[in-house]
């Protein structure tokens, strides 16, 4: 039954991401992330209640992975996604409890970081409005009629839900993250996203009818954010570096 993988799928992932922040910090008490991690599970909840009701088949085939039908570089290629994601909130805790190699955000960049973390995760929720095809691997569902979708964020940005990783995994370093952590994180995204958007784009270019067309429509995709904030975080951390 959809509702019972639905409550599964939120247990499982807010039990992983709780792993992935906590452990790290080896410490329980820990407002912010307390605060993260309150957010993150509401959103979760009530956005899938949303699905459930009026979007069910977007949730079911978010929740339809079948890795034996996956290629073998969509599995790399997905793995070095997930990986760039956990290595962002990893590294968190890391470097703000143990390594300490550089400070915490404060003021309104911290606060700022909830923000972006919001945003993204409306971002994800967004693009699983608009996508009833949006799921887990590269996989053209013929059996189910796809076809391109220009339309909500899909118009603006062609991969809306990578979009919201990215702010989900930057706006929470920035809320529980150092300078350090944050610069890691876009390393990573940009490395992860880099394989997976490649792959999935040479698919849907060469096995979806009319993705030419959208992609002389749509031009902005995630690594032109991705190169944006690289190249002015290497000019603040500079600055930070030469003012110790």
């Amino acid at each position: 039954m959809l509702w019972l993988k639905t409550l599964l799928g939120i247990t499982v992932q807010a039990f992983l991401l709780g792993i992935l922040v906590y452990l790290p910090a080896w410490t329980w008490y820990w407002e912010d992330a307390i605060t993260w991690f309150s957010i993150f599970y509401f959103m979760s909840f009530f956005s899938c209640i949303y699905l459930l009701i009026y979007k069910p088949e977007s949730l079911e085939a978010r929740l339809n992975v079948q890795p034996s039908s996956q290629p073998r570089e969509d599995k790399i290629a997905t793995s070095l996604m997930v990986s760039a994601i956990a290595i962002g909130l990893i590294f968190s805790p890391l470097d703000a409890f143990h390594f300490q190699v550089t400070s915490s955000f404060e003021g309104i960049l911290k606060i700022s970081g909830l923000g972006i973390y919001i945003i993204g995760y409306l971002f994800i929720l967004a693009s699983m409005l608009a996508n009833e095809f949006a799921e887990m691997t590269v996989n053209i569902q013929d059996d189910r009629g796809q076809k391109v979708i220009d339309t909500g964020v899909y118009a603006y940005v062609r991969h809306p839900m990578y979009t919201g990783f990215i702010f989900f995994i930057l706006g929470t370093n920035l809320w529980l993250g150092t300078y350090l952590s944050f610069g890691i994180s876009v390393i990573a995204l940009t490395i992860g996203l880099y394989f997976r958007i490649r792959i999935e784009e040479k698919t849907l270019l060469y096995e979806l009818d009319g993705y030419q067309d959208y992609l002389k429509k749509v031009k902005f995709h995630e690594h032109c954010l991705l190169l944006y904030i690289n190249q002015n975080y290497c000019i603040e951390f500079q600055h930070i570096t030469l003012s110790v």
